[in-house]
């Protein structure tokens, strides 16, 4: 099941936080196979968030950008060992399933990481010049070779080379003395072999072809070291003996190559190329915990994330990263300046006032029911967007839809909005940074880039109080975001009133509304920053 992620445009507002949650909804039931999940490009406004707690709806998680990441094609093991496990375990993993790598892992602590690789160099070396010398541990020898144990040693653990006592007794005891380190003996039933090993304390015995009644002759009690009797011959035993040793003899102490999961993808990817592994560890990078590994086979293509977008359209207006994302669908009411797609999409744009009064269409088309709390949601989205059917951009679709969804919930329209916008602020009760950046749309005609915030409020009192404050954050908007002009549409959705703040840009003067303070313009009836204030923007911009 493929991961959709349904979003609005950056600095959301209610049409589109509504638009987004409404189409996930009908998503999700035409299409079962995959999940859709609506998100949001910034923190939902007062408007949006008021609602959705209204209706006990979890306010939209936050998309911060769409950029291919580690943690898209990390892998999570299936396999794992601990320290103390034996070779055996690890070499039978790769003749069952043949695993990149095997992640060792002690107490949910990650270790190290195993490849073929590492077998590999360790065999080499144990076979390089001198004699090998071997890290065991009782309990894995009794694991990998078949047998019983006749005596404990008084240590579980040692190190030892392992030597054969297939020989003469005398060449035996001098093999055995000129040893540097005591080995463990592998001995058939050779009892002067088997009692000059007691008398030199080696740490362990194991015995070949001998059955327990026959070692009655033998006397083990001042021996120091175990004893343990091999169901199998003697060539396999050794055999299984160095597969005994712990996995951890394999990891070779080097400086640990850092990747996170949120890392980039060609970064990780570059990392790994570089590096002479198979693979390489993942870890949180809020808490170091060991999250999977990544290998060369992870970087095969490019993993995408898949969005549909609502209420824009364009790159600019999106999420970060969207140039590596797959974008499957477009849903909006704006003009089309599409975001190039790999493949053909489905593009619904229609000149509503709404883009929920779309999706409340795509309902109709997908012959689905509204549910009354979706249909509370839409309306929401159609209420604001149009200021309550109010703004020159509402159409009879936007008339037709509010009329049906107000049916479906059981609403009043009228009384439906005032409760909306009631959760509504006032300039002096948000912050002017925060109040001009929710809902600013950055534009370029004749050579000239402006931006327009626009702010939804229930009373427009106070705006002597604050124009200082909301101006100089306009200036630094402006500089911020390399502007030519900025400009805040401040609109009182109860008394359909705007007002207009802007920077000073020589064509002020121009508007051909009332400048009541400078810098601040009255807009009566004026509600649309698309239909009513840019096209005025623009002929100021020509003039």
């Amino acid at each position: 099941m493929s991961k959709i992620y349904i979003t609005g445009h950056k600095n959301p507002d209610m049409d589109s936080i509504a638009a987004a949650y409404s189409y996930s909804v009908l998503k999700n039931k035409i299409d079962p196979d995959n999940q859709y999940i609506p998100v949001a490009l910034g923190a939902m406004n007062s408007i949006s968030r008021s609602l959705f707690e209204r209706l006990g709806i979890k306010s939209l998680d936050i998309l911060k950008d769409t950029f291919s990441k580690v943690k898209d094609v990390c892998k999570r093991p299936t396999l794992i060992l601990e320290p103390e496990d034996p070779i055996y375990e690890l070499v039978n993993m790769y003749n069952q399933t043949n695993p990149s790598v095997v992640p060792i892992m002690k107490d949910g602590i990650y270790k190290g990481l195993l490849s073929v690789d590492d077998i590999n160099k360790y065999f080499l070396r144990e076979n390089y010049d001198s004699r090998p010398v071997y890290s065991l541990d009782i309990n894995n020898i009794r694991r990998v070779v078949k047998g019983f144990m006749i005596k404990r040693g008084s240590v579980d653990d040692f190190v030892a080379p392992i030597m054969v006592g297939a020989m003469r007794f005398s060449v035996f005891k001098k093999r055995l003395k000129d040893c540097k380190e005591k080995p463990l003996l592998v001995v058939g039933c050779r009892n002067d072999h088997i009692a000059e090993a007691i008398k030199e304390q080696i740490p362990g015995l194991i015995l070949t072809g001998v059955e327990e009644d026959s070692l009655d002759e033998i006397d083990f009690s001042g021996f120091n070291g175990f004893v343990y009797a091999s169901h199998e011959d003697t060539a396999e035993t050794i055999r299984l003996l160095r597969l005994s040793v712990k996995v951890e003899t394999l990891l070779i102490p080097s400086k640990e190559i850092t990747i996170t999961q949120d890392m980039l993808f060609d970064s990780a990817k570059g990392i790994l190329a570089d590096s002479n592994k198979r693979g390489l560890p993942v870890f949180d990078k809020e808490n170091g915990s060991f999250m999977g590994f990544i290998t060369r086979r992870c970087f095969l293509e490019r993993p995408r994330t898949k969005l549909i977008l609502v209420d824009h359209n364009e790159a600019s207006q999106s999420v970060k990263g969207i140039e590596d994302a797959e974008i499957v669908e477009i849903i909006d009411h704006h003009r089309l300046d599409a975001v190039k797609t790999t493949n053909p999409i489905s593009i619904t744009a229609m000149p509503v006032g709404s883009t929920c009064t779309i999706v409340f269409e795509q309902y109709n088309r997908y012959d689905q029911e509204i549910d009354p709390l979706t249909a509370k949601v839409l309306l929401a989205g159609i209420a604001s967007d149009t200021v309550m059917l109010k703004s020159p951009t509402t159409t009879s679709l936007d008339r037709n839809a509010v009329k049906t969804l107000c049916a479906i919930a059981s609403v009043d329209f009228e009384a439906f909005g005032k409760e909306l916008f009631s959760r509504g602020s006032s300039l002096s009760s948000v912050d002017a940074k925060s109040a001009i950046s929710s809902d600013f749309k950055v534009y370029t005609e004749r050579g000239v880039k402006f931006g327009i915030g626009q702010i939804e409020v229930t009373t427009l009192d106070d705006i002597d109080e604050v124009s200082d404050n909301y101006l100089a954050e306009l200036e630094k908007k402006k500089e911020g975001d390399s502007l030519d002009w900025a400009m805040l549409l401040v609109t009182n959705v109860l008394t359909s009133t705007s007002i207009l703040l802007c920077t000073n840009y020589k064509n002020n003067y121009r508007f051909e509304y009332e400048e009541i303070k400078s810098q601040i313009f009255s807009l009566p009836g004026v509600l649309s920053r698309k239909k009513q204030l840019l096209p005025e923007v623009i002929r100021v911009l020509e003039s």
